[in-house]
């Protein structure tokens, strides 16, 4: 157990190993003990054999590895025995943080660099004495004295501790310093105190190991293969099987909580885990799958967000990139003792196993992949080409003179007041004076009404531009002097040269649009997804995601909780909020067949979308507080009430477009509260519960697994353009 805590695992492990011994010994009278101790039977006899020989943990607290051992004992207490002598297999250290044998040798943490010859000879040499001395502890008679089994250990500790050094003092070379080139040049100087003359220089190596385990986030490395040599200099190194409960910490807590050096070093030694949101137990999988043999399996428990996110890409995809096989789940499991949390528990083998019938929730599977769904593949949702041409985000203006606003003293070009001169004085002015629709306008009107205007030259040349002095003149006095200030990169330069034009245009939304009455707008970031139909003619800035799809249907499909629970998995976040990335849970979202045409879903929409803008209008409230509303479990109004029925009845239309109509029938929305829901993210909201929302998401990536097959055989995918798939955060300052 590689985060044992006091041991529960370890004692429980012991129970079931005993049990097994027993059973053999049965089965083959022979290989059992000709004479049991006086004090004790032979289930007692079996689980001191397995406390002794067959059990591994560590822990970062010593406390706790005192506990642990103090389990073990009295899970094993006979009368007249001593307390069972485990020093040797239960050790303190941080299982996350330590160097193969080969790396202590190389003095450097990538276990790719060749090792030192000398010192290469000289830890495989240590290793070799300490095999023999952990041999002794381990197979001692049953009736050898505690003393004895302690001075043994001692001196093996002791014989080990130069070795133990060296990694400790590489290790100290990354945790002292926040740069690479730093962290490089300080390596260098440990590889130097063990190279520079005849001898190590002990004194000084002993000096810098001790560095990584002082200060404010201390930590004490713990080297596997030196500590249990026993394990991993067999025939088939490695662990049989690894148990546990890892602590959980959000992966943006884990720099504030352990340290930025913690956090680089978790990079280093699993690649592909970069990313804020990939979860610290990510790294107990990542490391537990490299500590067991070719045959051995590891079963740990985590939450659901092992599955979801960065965490799935920098955890069960990796392991599954490199051989890994889950082959039993409980994707949802009450915590047995008092705290009232939900985990899951996932099995894990580094092999096949043969005669194991994958299981998911207690039922057979053909396989279990890492979003932990039964299918035997492992694949990412894929992009569609039915989705080119149907999602864009606004336009970056970059330059706060452009606008005008109904607010005073905004510092933009003017107020409403002064763009009402300008058109009086020319008319002319207005063809290019424009409603400017921003994420708050969408999330906080009750009608959707932008509170500003902009000015827009959209592709024009200059010389095009000077039609309209009034408004040239503006943008030359409050955007050119800003935009000069540029320079250094391409986006920069070209900002630069067309100061009259938006930083960032998309010529390609406006001519998807051309044609439309309305279109679906979405807050880009937002406390939760909502869908509106919004008028064209207007210009729509980055906060905004624009789909010109025309009729309610579109807009029945977006808003279903089929979508949400697609995006909620696939999309990122930006704090607490979601950040609807197109490339991200869009492009690769598989519409129900003939959904545009679909007459079912387009009265559903419009009974939707017009009870909504009816209530809004009517409470003169936005989307963001008519939602919160409708998630709000002792909110009991006639209209909130009614606008969750047709909500029900817009998912179950949705569910009977995609030919689900056995989901259809079950899955109706509870309110989600911590005792009934174990993802935060759903946590109180009026949602499906999570089996519910299990079943559609294999079923969506089912579904774009088979379109995605569909059209790879069909042709090449067009790719999307630069204003389809752009999801950066934008950075002009002109959005709340």
């Amino acid at each position: 157990d590689p985060a044992m805590g006091s041991g529960a695992f370890l004692v429980e492990a012991c129970r079931q190993l005993g049990a097994r011994l027993q059973q053999a010994w049965a089965r083959w009278p022979e290989l059992k003990p000709p004479k049991l101790p006086d004090d004790e039977d032979e289930e007692l006899h079996a689980k001191r054999l397995v406390a002794q020989r067959c059990l591994y943990g560590v822990d970062r607290n010593p406390m706790a590895t005192d506990l642990a051992k103090l389990s073990l004992w009295l899970a094993t207490l006979a009368r007249d025995h001593e307390f069972e002598f485990v020093d040797h297999a239960l050790k303190t250290g941080d299982s996350l943080v330590g160097l193969s044998t080969s790396g202590i040798a190389a003095a450097n943490w990538d276990d790719g660099k060749p090792g030192l010859p000398l010192f290469k000879t000289l830890v495989n040499d240590e290793i070799k004495k300490a095999l023999k001395a952990r041999e002794e502890i381990r197979n001692a008679p049953d009736d050898v004295f505690r003393a004895i089994q302690e001075v043994r250990h001692r001196n093996l500790e002791k014989q080990l501790d130069p070795i133990r050094a060296m990694g400790d003092a590489t290790i100290a070379a990354l945790f002292s310093e926040a740069k690479p080139r730093a962290r490089e040049q300080a390596r260098q100087k440990v590889e130097s105190l063990f190279t520079a003359t005849l001898q190590p220089n002990w004194d000084e190596i002993y000096k810098v190991a001790v560095g990584s385990q002082q200060g404010e986030h201390s930590v004490r490395p713990f080297h596997w293969q030196l500590e249990f040599p026993e394990v991993f200099a067999r025939k088939n190194p490695g662990f049989d099987a690894i148990v546990g409960n890892p602590p959980f910490l959000g992966g943006a807590k884990i720099w504030p909580a352990l340290g930025g050096s913690y956090a680089d070093w978790l990079r280093c030694i699993h690649d592909n885990s970069h990313g804020k949101a990939v979860d610290l137990v990510v790294h107990f999988f990542r490391r537990s799958f490299g500590l067991i043999n070719l045959t051995g399996a590891f079963g740990l428990i985590a939450t659901n967000t092992i599955a979801q996110g960065d965490s799935r890409d920098a955890g069960l995809k990796q392991i599954g990139k490199i051989g890994g096989q889950i082959y039993r789940v409980e994707r949802r499991l009450p915590w047995p003792g008092l705290a009232a949390v939900i985990v899951s528990v996932i099995h894990v083998s580094k092999s096949v196993r043969r005669n194991v019938q994958p299981a998911l929730d207690g039922e057979p599977v053909v396989g279990i992949n890492s979003f932990l769904i039964p299918h035997a593949k492992d694949f990412d949702p894929q992009p569609l080409a039915s989705n080119k041409g149907r999602c864009f985000r606004g336009c970056d203006i970059y330059g706060l003179g452009l606008l005008f606003s109904n607010e005073k003293g905004t510092g933009f070009a003017g107020t409403s007041n002064d763009m009402q001169d300008l058109i009086t004085r020319n008319k002319s002015n207005a063809a290019r004076i424009f409603p400017f629709v921003g994420g708050k306008d969408v999330a906080d009107h009750p009608q959707q009404r932008p509170h500003r205007h902009v000015i827009s030259f959209a592709d024009f040349t200059l010389e095009k531009a000077r039609e309209w002095p009034d408004l040239l003149e503006i943008v030359e006095s409050r955007v050119k002097p800003e935009r000069d200030k540029l320079g250094g990169y391409s986006v920069a330069e070209r900002r630069k040269e067309f100061w009259w034009q938006f930083g960032t245009d998309t010529p390609a939304l406006y001519r998807s649009i051309a044609g439309h009455s309305h279109v679906i707008v979405t807050p880009r970031v937002a406390p939760m997804p909502v869908f509106c139909r919004i008028p064209t003619g207007a210009i729509f800035n980055e906060k905004c995601v624009v789909f010109p799809l025309a009729g309610h249907s579109p807009l029945a499909v977006l808003q279903a909780r089929t979508h949400e629970a697609w995006l909620r998995v696939f999309t990122s976040t930006l704090k607490d909020d979601l950040n609807y990335a197109p490339t991200d849970c869009f492009f690769n979202f598989p519409f129900p067949p003939a959904f545009e045409t679909s007459t079912t879903l387009e009265a559903a929409g419009q009974a939707y979308h017009d009870h909504r803008a009816a209530l809004m209008i009517g409470r003169n409230e936005g989307l963001t507080k008519t939602y919160n509303r409708f998630h709000n479990p002792a909110e009991d109004s006639d209209d909130i009430v009614t606008l969750r029925e047709l909500h029900g009845a817009m998912d179950r239309a949705v569910l009977t477009a995609y030919g689900w109509a056995d989901l259809a029938t079950r899955a109706v929305s509870e309110h989600l509260t911590e005792a009934t829901e174990d993802d935060h993210k759903y946590q109180g909201r009026y949602f499906w519960p999570a089996p519910i929302r299990d079943d559609v998401l294999a079923r969506l990536l089912a579904l774009n697994a088979t379109r995605a097959e569909e059209e790879r055989l069909a042709g090449p995918t067009p790719a999307a353009s630069d204003d389809e798939a752009e999801d950066g955060d934008g950075d002009n300052g002109s959005e709340e």
